[in-house]
């Protein structure tokens, strides 16, 4: 009895402990922010842009807000004077970065989000061609429900291997990777409306080229990353009276892709990137697709195609300084020493990288 007692005290003290709040945040006293940008106005000012979820008429609607300082935080600060709430940043469910901001070392600007606890760092995070706040306002006129917009478009793009998938806590590992560059989704206002554009590729944490949605694609299943589908459009013939019996869609069902340093010397150092990959063809109009030499020839010349276009894409790549494969990873895991004698921003452009793509027809519809 006297037992079940003492345990009896210890338990009260224990709930009495834990009784108290140390710290709260009532989100009736906040004005929840759901997607913001970031824009550079000049070499002192920064500009962001907010999106504000509100109601009228039991109808969500937008609120747009801006503040301009010379940090994250001071715009946030100057925000927060024009609103009746307090502003709440804790449900930011996109941040979008302005091409001029973006050429800068983006993490000085995304520093605050990983300080401060309150931040979503699931958050989706992509570039824009021009200003991001040009799109958030652009949207607000449609008086479309713009976070969910912009997150559906992004998703959509992931679910198709057209972008990588990629967040505030997933680039801040490689922005710290001395021997890996990183690819963020890239939008643009075309004819008055959102597109996605492929992706924005860095070197060093800054915008240093972009990819076009195909070679986003191509990058993607080079690197294996393939998502949940994969779809190409290929042009095998030029002499067809009808324009749509030279191409052939098809979808890729299986890929594997193995990257190899073939020569690690610090002057000649090679890199193959061999991709086999299993297609299905959803669309082609010739047909004969049941005829072997039929395949066979398909089979050679979508390899070819895609080979071309992968070693055009990795040009660009280099061209833009973007170790996006992490060869540079490589070499500091299982080539140290030559590692050591390097200096790999002078060195990756000048490297052999070497594709080669070979596809099999393993499906071609239910017509035949």
């Amino acid at each position: 009895m006297k037992k079940k007692f003492i345990i009896g005290i210890v338990l009260l003290i224990i709930n009495l402990s834990l009784a108290g709040c140390w710290d709260q945040r009532l989100l009736k006293n906040g004005r929840l922010v759901f997607s913001s940008s970031f824009d550079q106005v000049d070499e002192d000012t920064i500009r962001a842009t907010a999106i504000i979820r509100d109601f009228k008429d039991q109808t969500p609607t937008n609120v747009v807000i801006q503040g301009e300082g010379k940090t994250i935080r001071e715009t946030r600060m100057n925000m927060d004077r024009k609103l009746s709430g307090v502003f709440e940043p804790s449900k930011n469910r996109v941040f979008l970065l302005g091409e001029e901001l973006a050429k800068k070392d983006i993490y000085k600007f995304l520093d605050i989000f990983y300080r401060d606890p309150n931040s979503s760092i699931s958050a989706k995070l992509a570039v824009v061609e021009g200003n991001g706040g040009d799109i958030l306002t652009k949207l607000s006129e449609k008086n479309v429900l713009i976070s969910e917009f912009i997150i559906e478009l992004l998703t959509s793009a992931e679910v198709s291997t057209g972008i990588p998938k990629q967040n505030l806590q997933t680039v801040c590992t490689i922005m710290f990777d001395q021997g890996k560059d990183f690819a963020l989704p890239l939008l643009k206002m075309k004819d008055g409306e959102v597109v996605l554009d492929g992706t924005a590729i860095f070197h060093k944490n800054s915008l240093s080229g972009t990819l076009s949605f195909k070679e986003s694609s191509l990058y993607l299943l080079m690197n294996n990353q393939q998502a949940k589908r994969t779809r190409f459009v290929s042009k095998i013939e030029n002499d067809n009276k009808m324009n749509i019996d030279n191409y052939i869609t098809y979808n890729v069902s299986k890929s594997k892709s193995k990257l190899k340093i073939v020569s690690d010397t610090p002057e000649n150092i090679q890199v193959e990137i061999d991709v086999k990959m299993d297609i299905s063809i959803v669309e082609y109009p010739k047909d004969k697709l049941t005829d072997k030499s039929e395949l066979k020839k398909l089979n050679k010349k979508i390899s070819k195609d895609l080979t071309e276009d992968a070693k055009k894409m990795i040009e660009k790549i280099q061209l833009a300084n973007s170790d996006l494969f992490g060869i540079g990873r490589e070499l500091i895991a299982y080539h140290p020493k030559t590692w050591e004698k390097i200096n790999w921003e002078e060195t990756y452009p000048t490297i052999t990288i070497e594709p080669t793509l070979k596809v099999d027809i393993v499906g071609h519809g239910i017509i035949n």
